[in-house]
């Protein structure tokens, strides 16, 4: 039972959700548009998303395993029993990359497994020394969740040659929109990770991470979080002209309401966070925040079909 809490089972759902918002509302429609097909079937999409969960799920446990002085120190439960987190760690992993390289072979690329051993080998680096390295380790996650929206369009390589011959513009729309999703969720997990730093800055300082908040204080910590945090905000601002250019009044309803208020109320929360407590709160909006932005392909989908 201690094992399965370590696994934050709502960051895997919203890695799933993500995963499936980019084959089904971003990637089918256009496919559909030109009478074309993906080439996974869905039972492979799903083995797809377990595998990457499961590689998650084995980074979570690496990372617990390592940091057990300090969540002690910071208040939260260490391990019960370490040596058992290890193995469910080597379990989990290989079953991801496993699961990966079975879906690869079924996309026909069976060179694709690389994805997962890389990811795992890059998760337990982070646990056993890269995070303890100021900004490399925030750094470093944050690139993951980003890179992780690519995972669909790559395993569909091939689908996706053929929709860049058949319809080079809305194979070319596809990557750039993959790529301001990919932007969104780097930098707002990259603001939740620093605010994390400072919310564990007590603990991380006595087991010895040099994290951003441990060497350069609180206080730098918050200016460089408010920083990246207006950056998102611009970001958000700027799509929602554009659909006021377009007049996509739905969408721009619904990027006010899940997005740019949300993204508002964090940017606040970190410019009074000064207390562990306070930077807790703000790492909690921007969790909120990621979903309302990865929902927002599930709403633009449904705005086309049904508005």
């Amino acid at each position: 039972m201690d094992l399965l809490k370590r696994l934050r089972w709502p960051n895997l759902l919203l890695m799933a959700f993500l995963l499936l918002s980019v084959r089904y509302f971003m990637m089918a429609p256009i496919f559909a548009s030109y009478n074309l097909h993906l080439l996974l079937q869905p039972v492979d999409m799903v083995l797809l998303v377990l595998s990457c969960l499961l590689v998650a799920a084995g980074g979570y446990l690496i990372n617990d395993y390592y940091d057990q002085e300090a969540d002690r120190v910071n208040g939260r439960i260490a391990l019960v029993n370490p040596p058992a987190a290890l193995r469910w760690y080597g379990i989990l992993s290989v079953a991801g990359i496993a699961l990966g390289a079975w879906v690869g072979y079924r996309a026909g690329l069976l060179n694709l497994a690389i994805i997962h051993i890389i990811t795992t080998f890059v998760l337990w680096k982070y646990a056993e020394s890269w995070k303890s390295v100021p900004l490399v380790g925030n750094l470093v996650i944050s690139a993951l969740l980003g890179l992780l929206l690519f995972v669909p369009l790559v395993y569909e390589y091939i689908a996706m040659s053929v929709l860049y011959r058949e319809a080079t513009a809305s194979a070319r729309f596809l990557l750039y929109a993959s790529l301001v999703y990919a932007a969104f969720a780097y930098l707002t997990n990259l603001v939740r990770e620093l605010a994390k730093t400072a919310q564990d800055m007590q603990g991380d300082a006595q087991a010895g991470y040099r994290t951003f908040a441990v060497v350069y204080g609180a206080a730098a910590t918050r200016k460089l979080s408010v920083i990246l945090m207006l950056v998102v905000l611009i970001g958000l601002l700027l799509i929602s002209y554009l659909q006021i250019m377009q007049q996509a009044w739905y969408n721009l309803g619904y990027l006010v309401l899940a997005t740019v208020l949300p993204a508002v109320w964090a940017l606040v929360q970190l410019i009074q966070s000064k207390e562990s407590t306070q930077f807790a709160k703000a790492s909690r909006s921007l969790k909120w925040l990621l979903l309302g932005g990865i929902g927002s392909m599930a709403w633009f989908y449904l705005q086309l079909i049904y508005f």
